[in-house]
């Protein structure tokens, strides 16, 4: 279940934190990337990140679906994420 207070904010403080951080091992994306400013993001692991920035603590990524149509999915083209 996707929180529905995570902003647009908590995405881009996500992407930042792994733009400094990198992406852990075992964390990258299977089949679709989140692109901003023409780099790749896994986005269950940006979604996972925003949550902390949001209601303090990691989403667990087997908590939740990704994919196209799903609620991570819809969370972020709301925002305008491709």
């Amino acid at each position: 279940m996707i929180p529905e207070n995570i902003t647009k904010e908590h995405i881009l403080s996500a992407i930042t934190e792994i733009d400094k951080k990198g992406v852990p091992k075992g964390r990258h994306s299977s089949t679709y990337d989140l692109v901003y400013n023409g780099n790749s993001y896994p986005p269950k692991l940006v979604i996972s990140i925003a949550n902390r920035y949001a209601n303090g603590e990691e989403l667990n990524h087997n908590d939740f679906e990704g994919g196209k149509g799903k609620p991570s999915f819809q969370l972020l083209e709301q925002y305008g994420f491709e």
